[in-house]
C-alpha cells in the first residue's frame, strides 16, 4: 500500500478536483488528499482558558456537540469491541468531552487530548476530565505506550496532517489487546460519489458536495479515506480490523451543510425541513466506523 504521508509531502502537479477551498490529487493507488498542510508550531502544554467565551460555550454546547446520539452511538462502539468498567482510555481531539464524560459514567477512568484551549478547558471544567494539550505524536506519549485499553478517534483523522503517523504514534498507545476506534467521512458513500459525478458532468464547475468534504482552511478536512484505505491503515499501525462499516450520521446541524452549498440564508430556511424529512425516509451511510485490535 501507498504510504499517504509521503504523498502529501511531495504532492504536486495537476489535482484531478479544483474545488472552491481546495485542490485535490489523486494517487495511483487512489488516495484522495489535498495538498494543504496546516502549520506546525510549537503546542504549550498549558491550558488557557482566558478565551473560553459565551459564545466558545454556545458553540461548543448547540454546534460541535449538538447531536446527542452521537456519543451514545460511540459508547455503543466501544462497548461491541472492548468492556468499558474499569477501563483506560484515550479520546484523541476529545473537543468539549462530551463523549468522555458519558465513557467515565460507564466505569472507564477516561483522558482526552485537545490542541484548543478552549475546548480543553470547557472539558476539564464542565466534566472534571483530564485533559492533556499535547498531540499524540508528541514524544510525551511515549511514556505511556501500552497504557490503554481503548484509543479513539471520532471525527479526527480527516484532519491531520500526517494520518499514517497519527494512527501508529496512537496505537503504541494501546495495550496489547487494547481496541483502537476511529469515525470519520467515508470515501465510497453517496456523498463523494455524487459530488465527483456533478464535478466531471459540469467540468468542474458543479462539485457539489466536494466542497464541503475538503477544505484548505485550518484543521479542514485534507483526506477522505475509503473502507480499504481505512483497513491498509490499521494494518500498517500494527492492528488487526475487527469492524468496519458505512453508517448514518451528521456531525453538526443541517444548516452548516446547506451554508456550504447554498449562499441564500432565505434558501436555507426553506429548505430545512425537507432536508430533515430525507434524512428520515433516506439515512444515508455517509461515514465509517473502524476498529482494529492491537495484536
Amino acid at each position: 500500500m501507498e504510504n499517504i504521508d509521503e504523498l502529501k509531502r511531495r504532492a504536486s502537479g495537476e489535482p484531478r478536483y479544483k474545488l472552491s477551498g481546495a485542490n485535490v490529487f489523486v494517487s495511483p493507488g487512489g488516495f484522495h488528499y489535498i495538498d494543504h498542510l496546516d502549520a506546525v508550531e510549537a503546542v504549550s502544554p498549558e491550558i488557557d482558558g482566558s478565551g473560553l467565551t459565551e459564545a466558545e460555550i454556545a458553540y461548543i454546547e448547540t454546534s460541535l456537540q449538538s447531536n446527542p446520539e452521537r456519543s451514545a452511538n460511540q459508547i455503543a462502539a466501544v462497548k461491541r469491541n472492548m468492556a468499558i468498567d474499569g477501563a483506560k482510555a484515550l479520546d484523541i481531539g476529545c473537543g468539549g468531552g462530551l463523549f468522555l464524560a458519558a465513557l467515565k459514567r460507564e466505569g472507564a477512568h477516561v483522558t482526552g487530548i485537545e490542541l484548543s484551549d478552549t475546548r480543553a478547558h470547557y472539558a476539564k471544567s464542565k466534566h472534571g476530565i483530564e485533559v492533556v494539550k499535547r498531540p499524540v505524536e508528541d514524544e510525551y506519549w511515549e511514556t505511556f505506550a501500552n497504557s490503554f485499553d481503548i484509543v479513539t478517534l471520532w471525527d479526527v483523522i480527516e484532519h491531520v496532517n500526517f494520518p499514517q503517523a497519527t494512527l501508529k504514534a496512537a496505537a503504541k498507545t494501546l495495550k496489547p489487546g487494547g481496541v483502537l476506534l476511529i469515525d470519520t467521512p467515508c470515501r465510497d458513500a453517496f456523498y463523494h460519489r455524487f459530488g465527483e459525478l456533478t464535478y466531471w458532468l459540469s467540468r468542474g464547475r458543479y462539485p457539489t458536495f466536494l466542497n464541503a468534504m475538503y477544505s484548505a482552511k485550518p484543521f479542514g478536512h485534507k483526506q477522505i479515506l475509503s473502507l480499504a484505505e481505512m483497513r491498509g491503515l490499521l494494518e500498517e499501525a500494527g492492528l488487526q480490523v475487527i469492524e468496519l462499516k458505512r453508517f448514518h450520521e451528521l456531525s453538526f446541524p443541517y444548516a452548516f451543510y446547506l451554508k456550504k452549498l447554498v449562499r441564500s440564508e432565505s434558501l436555507i430556511k426553506i429548505l430545512l425541513p425537507f432536508v430533515r424529512l430525507f434524512f428520515v425516509v433516506f439515512p444515508i451511510r455517509n461515514k465509517m466506523l473502524a476498529a482494529g485490535r492491537k495484536k
